[in-house]
């Protein structure tokens, strides 16, 4: 019988919550999203580490973060003052940005998006911006209304389309292939075998 293992989700944005929803429901250990928490940057998720520090004492916290331009993840949690938390905190980082470990599944991707699986690059945790990579791999799909719903119109400033978590979020749920992406992607790997242990 799985014990259920209640936690509160706390993550930098729509497709970081996502990818951890749907890592929780691959490894099968009982996880129980009491409350979710999408924070709107990573900026935002800095500046409440000592909440999540004070809350995880009550009910466990996973939280999911891109790594973006850092060194590492272990100067970040330095920085960030998570060095030291409770045990029942759990932080994570996608190197460079979750995008990566949607690139991780290069068949899937290919396929969802309507492109050659050559397009899609074989390392993508190496890439400097992962969300601009598969925006303009979008941009070559044969199916235009993709295109228009995940890449922002020309001369926009926003970087990414009108449904682009909405859309992203919903091939994590249904397609995405997490252990072939755990083979790409090191820092998933890492985060896999971490919520394997993580309250046990």
């Amino acid at each position: 019988m799985t014990v259920v293992v209640p936690v509160v989700l706390v993550s930098e944005d729509a497709l970081c919550h996502a990818l951890m929803k749907r890592l929780l429901q691959h490894v099968d250990r009982g996880f129980v999203v009491e409350l979710s928490i999408v924070e709107g940057g990573s900026g935002n998720v800095r500046c409440r580490v000592p909440k999540y520090r004070n809350a995880c004492k009550a009910v466990p916290h996973i939280v999911l973060t891109d790594l973006d331009e850092a060194a590492c993840a272990p100067s970040l949690l330095a920085e960030w003052g998570v060095v030291g938390a409770p045990e029942s905190l759990l932080f994570r980082f996608a190197v460079r940005e979750a995008e990566s470990w949607l690139l991780a599944d290069a068949r899937g991707l290919a396929s969802f998006i309507g492109v050659p699986i050559n397009r899609i690059p074989p390392n993508p945790e190496t890439l400097p911006d992962p969300k601009q990579t598969l925006v303009n791999i979008a941009r070559r799909s044969r199916n235009k209304r993709l295109v228009s719903e995940l890449t922002p119109p020309k001369g926009s400033a926003v970087p990414i389309g009108p449904l682009y978590n909405e859309r992203l979020g919903a091939f994590v749920a249904t397609t995405w292939d997490v252990e072939q992406a755990a083979t790409v992607a090191p820092s998933l790997k890492r985060t896999l075998n971490r919520l394997q242990n993580f309250m046990a």
